[in-house]
């Protein structure tokens, strides 16, 4: 585990080269280039909107803006589930390449983490612009404690790049393990509060009702990865107030605890990846 951490530090300039390598040949040939990087959460962020504002009416943020409320969840989102997705197949999709590597094979799935984190930082100038639009309109959300984000974001590259590392060498082995992925993100879109609130979620006061709501948002809030880093994103990009220090600790947990599976795990299995792809 220990290993696999220090020879990702020391071949960073390989990293950072094979995403740069990644994002260029993603738009060769593109007109707009990496504007469509933008295409994607703007899309589904207006179609969100519209359906929540318009049709479901969620109670979530007061008498704020839900498509600021939208963009503090969606734009992260998109960042892991792309992340996820990619770095699954990223060793099989790189069979050639791992049979001639002179390098340690465990970078390949981090690129797609930070890949798609570049997407994410060009999406925050329009984040930003949204938020600054709502302040200067009187909506009381982001604020200085924004600048706390990148800290989310590093205990969240910990996170998926352990899953990615974890996840990469399993689907090698198991060719399953790429669909089993992409039907759990589907899920758990629904199942993290990003197009909503955990406390503006309200079941029936029946006593079963209100047990299965109990164990679901239990669920949500415990046993979700994701949620306390979507909750945390919201509070420091949209309503502009510090997560609770039980928050941080909830994320630091996940991304250390993540992290050390999945550089374990990749560990075990490394060794048969040239037979196995």
């Amino acid at each position: 585990m220990l290993e696999s951490t220090l020879r990702l530090v020391r071949y960073r300039g390989l990293l950072a080269t094979l995403v740069q390598r990644e994002l260029k040949a993603r738009y060769r040939g593109s007109v707009l280039g990496f504007l469509w990087s933008l295409v994607t959460p703007l899309v589904l962020l207006a179609v969100y909107t519209f359906v929540f504002s318009f049709i479901f009416r969620p109670r979530v943020t007061g008498a704020q803006p839900y498509a600021l409320f939208l963009m503090s969840g969606l734009f992260p989102w998109i960042w892991v589930a792309t992340s996820l997705q990619e770095g699954t197949v990223s060793l099989s999709a790189s069979a050639g390449m791992i049979r001639k590597a002179v390098f340690p094979v465990e970078v390949l799935p981090i690129v797609s983490v930070f890949a798609n984190l570049v997407h994410l930082v060009l999406a925050l100038p329009v984040l930003a612009a949204g938020m600054l639009a709502g302040r200067l309109l009187g909506f009381p959300v982001s604020g200085w404690p924004a600048l706390a984000f990148p800290a989310v974001v590093f205990l969240e590259v910990l996170l998926l790049g352990g899953m990615v590392l974890g996840l990469s060498v399993l689907n090698v082995h198991f060719k399953d393990v790429k669909d089993i992925v992409a039907n759990v993100l589907a899920l758990l879109f629904y199942l993290t509060p990003v197009i909503y609130t955990l406390e503006g979620v309200a079941f029936p006061e029946a006593g079963w009702a209100r047990l299965l709501g109990a164990a679901v948002t239990g669920f949500v809030r415990w046993c979700n990865p994701f949620t306390p880093f979507t909750e945390a994103t919201q509070e420091l990009l949209f309503r502009g107030v510090w997560p609770a220090g039980g928050s941080w600790l909830h994320m630091a947990l996940w991304a250390l605890g993540s992290w050390l599976l999945g550089t374990w795990l990749f560990d075990r299995l490394k060794d048969s990846l040239g037979e196995a792809v």
